[in-house]
């Protein structure tokens, strides 16, 4: 994508357009909205009147936007991968991007792709702070790169029909990749010829007619794209797309391969950062015991064009859509996905991402998605022998933080309204039978009809969402309804109590954790939870079964530490490969508490580097005598070190 960006200037020719009634012709501009003048209606008619302005055809428009975000502006907030309004124009801050990910160190900050945004609200002349919160300068932001792109790709003249926009709305799709930019467009013409119609979740009605027999201009010749298939593939992992991998799904399901970048952050300098993803050979040189359940917080396509970015610094093995469940595998699942947020689920995990935002899940979180992903993970626990059951099957939200430096900074999706229950009888392991329990709990309110309070907070101002089924159930500090809720002091540094704010992990105890009974007083169940006693709603024992055979541990003594990975002793690492520090998070065991253990396992670590670099010590598995027991120890799963524990009989 070019960034030597002009303001716009209406060319005269674009007038002459012919209207759009014939198939595949580019609808004229018009002097007013098409749309009728209601609330409900003023995104439909910012469409509308972004495209009369730029002479960009109405309905590819809002077919781009609907790909990149289905017409939704999420308050203006920043999406994860940098993100903003409606046509998702992006502003992405590369020393966050470090902080996040220390293999970006060579980040190239003036990468275009990561600044769409500024080059948008130059072409309008409107400050880029305004195109991130404002709808309709979003709208005409976008729509004015849109055109610049079909001026620069063509002869400086707009297409005459829709299909000649191609080369420019692959250009949009803030892929550097050729499959990942055609995947964009294709799907954008695809909507195309079958028209959409939706309610935003703030209740804008938007809709096009369908626009039949288009005929795209597929070719990318002249494009940024052109020499994008050679420029960002590198050694191992980014297979040519005339020779990569065929997708690992099941036969009957809509699955396809488009490979995230594997890539030096700055092509000039490839030992100074890559992204997004490590190669290896899994199962051989490291196990795979779990697969973590993600949602996006992007469109789908969005989410492909970001994890084809290596400035993106992570990416997930596969990506499923909403709408009908279509599954984009981005990564073999030998090789390590940047997915989870800590390197120790990395090594040993495949990531799913699925297309939604939490904050709105039961709109994005359709049965054809839930059925499409769980048999995805029925095909991958039986291919890598992971138990299906909810220690292996996790959502991001269980992830632990591997340092004390990222403690309380952990991911929450999917979130508190993704259906746990539905989804693991959908992978046939369900619930179990039976109420309470007075041992060990397994955490299994009713999904439709169990409706916590739940709040979105933007720049110090919380709202309540609406209300729907969700997933976990409150935890207060005391056996009555009017209690404060429980606090986690990672979350809540400053000591305020806990919140209703989705994020807020501390007083959340999820579907299908089990937790160890710590007392019962009538209608309410206390639990240990993050070193407390945690105290939750449970009247005959009807959001909980028993968990009778789940393996307790407790604590030899008093503050016993507690971790965030299962690294190996110093002396563990070879010679050339510097040993990692365990570092204990700001938590810990209490004398007299109890917690639900998995059985224990050896300590490791996977020293892995780009593969075009020369490292002798690439692709290294280390394992040491330290011993490490993860624990259900709050919303996440923890270590501790067996040495540390003893079984509670």
């Amino acid at each position: 994508m070019r960034t030597n960006r002009r303001r716009w200037t209406r060319p005269v020719v674009a007038t002459a357009i012919a209207t759009g009634l014939l198939a595949g012709v580019a609808p004229a501009a018009s002097a007013e909205p098409r749309t009728p003048l209601a609330p409900h209606t003023v995104e439909q008619r910012a469409f509308e009147s972004a495209a009369d302005e730029f002479d960009v055809p109405t309905r590819l428009l809002m077919a781009v936007s609907f790909q990149l975000t289905r017409w939704e502006d999420h308050g203006g907030e920043q999406s994860t991968a940098g993100g903003y309004g409606p046509m998702h124009l992006t502003d992405v801050d590369p020393e966050q991007l470090r902080a996040d990910n220390p293999k970006l160190i060579g980040l190239a900050v003036d990468n275009p792709r990561l600044h769409t945004l500024v080059e948008a609200a130059e072409l309008i002349d409107v400050p880029a702070e305004q195109v991130k919160r404002d709808m309709a300068q979003n709208i005409r932001a976008g729509a004015a790169l849109l055109a610049d792109n079909a001026r620069e790709l063509g002869d400086g003249n707009l297409p005459e029909t829709i299909g000649g926009w191609y080369p420019a709305v692959a250009e949009l799709s803030g892929s550097p990749r050729a499959s990942g930019a055609r995947s964009f467009a294709d799907d954008v013409y695809d909507v195309l010829g079958q028209g959409r119609k939706r309610t935003t979740s703030t209740g804008q009605e938007l809709a096009f007619p369908k626009v039949t027999d288009v005929t795209a201009d597929r070719d990318l010749t002249g494009t940024g794209l052109a020499q994008a298939r050679t420029a960002t593939r590198q050694t191992a992992g980014n297979e040519d797309e005339d020779t990569k991998p065929k997708a690992e799904c099941p036969s009957e399901l809509d699955c396809r391969y488009i490979p995230a970048a594997y890539a030096p952050t700055d092509p000039e300098n490839p030992a100074g950062g890559y992204g997004n993803y490590d190669t290896a050979d899994r199962p051989d040189d490291a196990r795979i015991d779990s697969i973590v359940i993600h949602d996006t917080e992007l469109s789908y396509q969005a989410t492909i064009s970001a994890f084809q970015n290596p400035a993106s610094g992570s990416a997930a093995h596969y990506v499923v859509r909403s709408s009908d469940g279509q599954i984009t595998q981005m990564i073999p699942t030998k090789d390590m996905a940047w997915q989870a947020g800590s390197w120790d689920r990395n090594i040993t995990s495949i990531g799913i991402e699925h297309e939604g935002w939490a904050a709105e899940g039961g709109t994005w979180y359709t049965e054809k998605m839930y059925r499409s992903s769980a048999k995805l993970v029925r095909h991958l626990a039986d291919k890598y022998d992971i138990p299906l059951d909810r220690e292996h099957i996790i959502g991001h939200d269980e992830v632990s933080a591997e340092t004390p430096a990222k403690a309380g900074l952990e991911h929450y999706d999917p979130g508190p309204y993704w259906d746990w229950d539905r989804y693991m009888e959908l992978i046939g392991a369900p619930a179990e039978e039976g109420t309470g329990g007075n041992r060990a709990v397994t955490i299994s309110p009713d999904f439709d009809t169990n409706r916590p309070e739940v709040t979105t907070c933007t720049d110090g101002k919380c709202e309540l969402l609406p209300e729907q089924g969700a997933n976990f159930l409150p935890l207060r500090t005391e056996p009555r309804a009017d209690a404060p809720l429980l606090t986690s002091e990672v979350v809540h540094p400053d000591g305020t109590p806990g919140s209703t704010w989705i994020g807020d992990w501390g007083n959340k105890a999820t579907h299908g954790r089990q937790y160890a009974v710590a007392e019962r007083s009538g209608d309410w169940l206390a639990i240990w939870f993050d070193g407390k006693k945690a105290w939750l709603r449970d009247p005959g024992g009807k959001n909980t079964t028993p968990a009778e055979d789940a393996e307790l541990v407790r604590p030899k003594r008093d503050g016993i530490p507690v971790y965030g990975r299962a690294l190996p002793e110093p002396g563990a690492y070879p010679e050339g490969i510097e040993p990692q520090t365990l570092e204990a998070l700001p938590y810990e065991l209490p004398a007299g508490q109890r917690y639900v253990a998995q059985p224990a396992i050896e300590s490791f670590d996977y020293y892995a580097r780009f593969d075009g670099v020369d490292d002798p010590n690439n692709h290294t598995l280390i394992n040491g005598d330290q011993e490490f027991v993860p624990i259900s120890y709050n919303h996440r799963w923890v270590y501790v070190k067996k040495s540390d524990i003893e079984s509670v009989s």
